[in-house]
């Protein structure tokens, strides 16, 4: 099953659908904050130290799903709200 393809000219990887089979997760972070974000926008951050100051929550050792923890909405002003990511819609 495909779930992208490369761009050569942008020189990324494009997602097209969410439904990877396991949550696909980009590392963020420098020499104090770290941030882990899935293709679903799922993930957590914390300082130092993963195990002992995670900011927000996530159970490493748990299955790999990408399921609880926080959703962000927007509400523009007039429009209605929405979400940047795909779950939980």
């Amino acid at each position: 099953m495909k779930y992208g393809y490369f761009d050569d000219m942008n020189k990324e990887y494009i997602i097209t659908t969410p439904k990877t089979p396991l949550p696909w997760i980009n590392y963020l972070g420098n020499e104090n904050f770290y941030g882990l974000i899935s293709n679903t926008l799922g993930g957590y951050s914390f300082f130092k130290d993963a195990r002992l100051q995670r900011i927000t929550r996530f159970r490493y050792n748990n299955i790999p799903v990408d399921t609880g923890g926080r959703y962000y909405y927007i509400k523009e002003e007039d429009k209605e709200a929405w979400n940047p990511g795909y779950m939980p819609c």
